[in-house]
């Protein structure tokens, strides 16, 4: 679950902020919960968890430099986005606030879009969620649903003839309902990539890889297909480009 605050002292405009990011997050399936505040103290107050922000600049209690400031000193890993109809504000808040990008006022719902998809990249696993339906684990126990942490899965696996796909983690292995094809498409925003047909596997769980063979941090070992190792070096070769950042 992706926690999202947004803060803006214009009612109107914070409207249309959160519209426009609710029909963002829907249209690509994230699942997230979005808090918003008119005033930059009261979300001082009152914020427990952030992975992103989206701040207004110009607000009159403490405007949004300040706030990204503070926001950082409670959450170092935040990613802030500024909105702004104020461009000169732009350099301050890169050196001082360390600003993820910015969006003029009136918004722009394409470059909205195209912030937050890009600004994804930057999130890590551990701050993601995914629920699972009709699980069972290993000793075959049953589950309507479960949670899981994307960074605690290593890989999956597709058992075709059950239509099911194997969860591995560490220390447990799941079984759950899926199409696997929609799997794939669902988690190539958070780093898990095909490595062999019926396979998807963590990137950040990967310690090496030599030749067609994938060495994960467990010590557990998996193969590349042939015909995949291409597109798979050069999805982990972006993975590790982004997180040296």
């Amino acid at each position: 679950m992706i926690e999202i605050a947004v803060c803006d002292d214009d009612a109107n405009d914070l409207k249309q902020e959160v519209n426009i990011l609710h029909e963002i997050f829907t249209t690509q399936k994230i699942n997230y919960n979005m808090k918003t505040f008119l005033s930059a103290n009261e979300m001082l107050d009152n914020i427990k968890k952030i992975d992103i922000g989206i701040l207004d600049i110009a607000m009159n209690d403490l405007n949004g430099i300040k706030l990204g400031r503070k926001l950082r000193e409670k959450f170092p890993n935040v990613k802030l986005i500024y909105i702004t109809s104020y461009e000169e504000f732009c350099m301050e808040a890169i050196n001082n606030a360390h600003a993820f990008s910015f969006l003029s006022k009136p918004l722009d719902k394409c470059k909205m879009k195209k912030q937050i998809l890009e600004l994804f990249n930057g999130i890590p696993n551990n701050a993601v969620e995914k629920e699972f339906y009709r699980v069972t684990d290993s000793r075959q126990k049953e589950y309507a649903s479960i949670k899981l942490k994307l960074e605690d899965i290593l890989y999956f696996e597709y058992i075709k003839r059950q239509r099911k796909a194997a969860i591995v983690l560490e220390n447990e292995t799941y079984e759950c309902e899926c199409v696997f094809e929609k799997l794939v498409e669902e988690l190539k925003q958070y780093d898990f990539a095909v490595n062999c047909r019926g396979n998807l596997v963590n990137l950040s769980r990967i310690k090496k890889i030599k030749g067609f063979s994938i060495y994960l941090d467990n010590g557990k070992e998996l193969q590349i297909a042939q015909k995949r190792i291409v597109d798979f070096r050069l999805s982990m070769n972006e993975f590790l480009q982004r997180n040296s950042l």
